[in-house]
């Protein structure tokens, strides 16, 4: 048995009580009508988004609840997330309506770390928003931005922020090998994103091929997630001091176009890593999420994600830099064996291209970040390619064009 498909005990235990009782939706009902009637009642308020926001969102959980083959405790998170976003998505509206001057805060020159899952995408973010000038969404406000009764103060919106931030960890305590789980670092917009029932979050944890054969057919739905997108931001910002913000996602390479429709003057940082290391890495990492929510991972389906999915998207990248559809001087890459080498040279380089200054004592900065957090802090993230019906020819066949285009060096095991 792989090691990393092993529960522990209490979570084994927990997931018996679905079957033991006819069903996990016997016990966790996903019912999106009740859980919207509920956030309103509980928050007191009623204005949440137009029809369409609706339609998304309806379908969507309906989608969960009838596609996913969730677990008792997938059903359960499932549930306590979508009630939280759409008590947060409430709350944004009220505050919009209330002082309507947070959606005229200017959003400039925003920087995105863009590059496939296990490229060095997140301790890159963590060492760019070292720089005080600069500006990261935090765990904690990606789930609970306003003050509201639950979580009045920063102190309360971080010890809420565990229980989703955090919990994953207890669940699956092998995640912490893969990313660093606390509420309180830098983190992926794919989790603000969820307010938006379109996004990736959503298909990150639950496969939903009902709502998908659906949103393909809704033009409108990638430019509204970019749109809640600024709207977060400038919740966050206002009344804070505007600072040049700092943002992370895979997905955004699939969504660029839409990405720089709404940010037109963004600058991308491109991360680059061997395939070798990052396309098995990226399988384990999603089979590992998905089960923390299912006891059915295709292993071997995830496998072929990562293989011809993130290559086809690379191309798609790569496509649009070179014939001009995006402005090459939006980029900048960022090739892992380079930070890990010389990590102050390497975000320096990204300083140059972003025209932003040095600040005094910032390589200290760098390495004393890095001296407190060395890689395999929380053990080796450990696979291997054939559990995900993969092989390095058939990684080095898949990625040949994007090794040659961008100079990747193989690294050694």
């Amino acid at each position: 048995m792989n090691p990393h498909f092993v529960r522990p005990d209490w979570v084994r235990r927990l997931n018996q009580f679905g079957p033991a009782t006819g069903g996990a939706p016997h016990l966790i009902p996903l019912d999106a009508a009740e859980l919207l009637a509920i956030a309103r009642s509980s928050t007191g308020l009623s204005e949440i988004g137009d029809d369409a926001w609706i339609e998304t969102y309806m379908r969507r959980v309906r989608s969960i609840d009838e596609d996913s083959n969730a677990n008792l405790l997938g059903r359960l998170l499932c549930r306590a997330e979508t009630l939280r976003v759409l008590q947060t998505q409430l709350r944004l509206h009220a505050a919009w309506t209330k002082t309507p001057e947070i959606l005229d805060q200017p959003i400039e020159r925003p920087i995105f770390v863009v590059g496939p899952p296990r490229t060095g995408t997140t301790i890159l973010l963590e060492l760019l928003a070292l720089d005080p000038n600069l500006r990261a969404p935090i765990a904690w406000e990606a789930h609970h931005p306003l003050p509201h009764e639950g979580a009045p103060d920063t102190a309360r919106a971080i010890a809420l922020g565990e229980s989703e931030q955090e919990f994953w960890a207890d669940i699956q305590p092998e995640l912490m090998a893969l990313h660093e789980l606390r509420s309180d670092l830098p983190c992926e917009c794919i989790h603000f994103m969820a307010l938006e029932f379109g996004s990736g979050y959503w298909d990150m944890h639950y496969p939903t091929p009902s709502f998908g054969e659906w949103a393909g057919t809704q033009p409108d739905i990638v430019p509204r997630i970019y749109r809640g997108h600024r709207r977060f931001l400038q919740t966050l910002q206002h009344g804070r001091g505007a600072r040049r913000w700092l943002l992370k996602s895979p997905v955004h390479m699939v969504m660029l176009e839409a990405l720089l429709a709404e940010y037109p003057d963004a600058l991308l940082v491109q991360t680059h890593r061997d395939p070798m290391k990052f396309v098995g890495s990226t399988a384990s990492t999603t089979a590992m999420i998905g089960w923390l929510r299912s006891d059915t991972v295709d292993r071997h389906a995830q496998g072929q994600i990562a293989l011809l999915g993130f290559s086809a998207i690379l191309d798609f990248v790569r496509e649009l830099r070179s014939s001009g559809a995006v402005r090459e001087d939006q980029f900048v890459d960022s090739h892992y064996v380079d930070l890990i080498a010389n990590p102050v040279a390497a975000i320096r380089k990204i300083y140059d291209r972003a025209g932003l200054a040095w600040p005094d004592g910032h390589d200290e900065t760098i390495e004393r970040y890095l001296r407190d957090k060395p890689k395999g802090k929380f053990g080796k993230h450990e696979y291997r390619l054939e559990d995900y019906g993969l092989s390095e020819q058939l990684v080095e066949d898949a990625y040949s064009n994007y090794t040659a285009h961008y100079g990747v060096e193989r690294e050694s095991a």
